[in-house]
């Protein structure tokens, strides 16, 4: 694929080359994207997708717990942030575009009095990318509330997928080859919990809030807190390159400036392997690494 391939077969919608994608991520590292897209509309999302052929497709919403690596992204990297509407069913139903931010969400809540998403108070990131990742905490999930969604799949259809079409658990999700363009979301008759959702604030002031960082690297393994682990294994404060683990929570790799996603690939596994070595506890990765959807035939 080509950039002239690409443009005669789209010609209403911006297609850019070479286009840095770390001002797209939290962490702010990550190489170039080949082609770039950020449609408008769902139609405009399908449009792309059938264009691809042959071309790996690669998604970003928020960037808010996504590692891009880093030099040439080889593909279309394709963000969904633009496709933020939100459209109220019923008084506690709603359809949400996949780019819509998760705050927002939360904030428009809080305001309406409808409870549910107490536990996301603070979470960064667009709808789409929780629901791939079931962002939540206090074991709780944003995929709890999810009802149905719309989704492109590689062929550049749109298909309406129910609650029996995935599953998810801890930080997990089962949708695969698919990207995400809207969802439906409905929650019950309770009212929003302030005392609940000011105890999952004060839980973040213990986070380094206000710097460049992709969220919790591990997940807590199951009975054990990984910030815990990786603090008494002496890992606050180890630094490779541009990267370093904060002194104020130990689950957080920062980019301290001049970080490249290999600086943060070398630290996380450092604090794995000193984990593994002095626990035996093998952790998994939170943050996930900017992947292929789904390379459209």
């Amino acid at each position: 694929m080509t950039l002239n391939n690409l443009k005669p077969r789209l010609p209403d919608i911006i297609i850019r080359e070479n286009w840095p994608l770390f001002p797209l991520s939290t962490l702010g590292t990550g190489g170039k994207a080949e082609f770039f897209a950020q449609p408008e509309t769902v139609p405009q999302l399908q449009e792309i997708v059938r264009a691809a052929e042959n071309t790996p497709v690669y998604v970003l919403g928020g960037g808010s717990n996504i590692l891009i690596p880093d030099g040439v992204i080889h593909g279309l990297v394709i963000s969904t942030r633009n496709l933020s509407s939100i459209s109220w069913l019923d008084d506690r139903t709603a359809e949400i575009g996949a780019g819509f931010s998760l705050p927002v969400l939360v904030k428009t809540l809080r305001e309406k009095n409808i409870g549910g998403l107490e536990f996301s108070a603070g979470i960064p990131g667009t709808l789409g990318g929780a629901i791939m990742g079931n962002a939540g905490a206090g074991g709780r999930g944003v995929c709890e509330f999810a009802e149905s969604l719309n989704a492109v799949d590689a062929q550049g259809n749109l298909v309406a997928l129910g609650r029996d079409d995935f599953s998810y658990g801890y930080r997990n999700c089962t949708l695969s080859g698919v990207i995400i363009a809207s969802v439906v979301m409905s929650w019950n008759g309770d009212s929003w919990d302030e005392a609940k959702y000011s105890e999952f604030m004060a839980k973040r002031k213990n986070q380094p809030i206000g710097m460049r960082s992709a969220g919790c690297t591990f997940k807590n393994p199951e009975g054990h807190s990984a910030g815990k682990l990786l603090d008494d294994c002496g890992c606050k404060g180890l630094r490779i390159g541009g990267a370093f683990v904060s002194d104020v929570h130990a689950n957080f790799i920062l980019n301290g400036g001049n970080a490249t996603s290999s600086d943060i690939i070398e630290l996380a596994d450092l604090c794995a392997k000193r984990v593994c070595e002095s626990t035996g506890i093998t952790l998994e990765p939170e943050i996930k690494t900017l992947s292929p959807c789904f390379s459209v035939k």
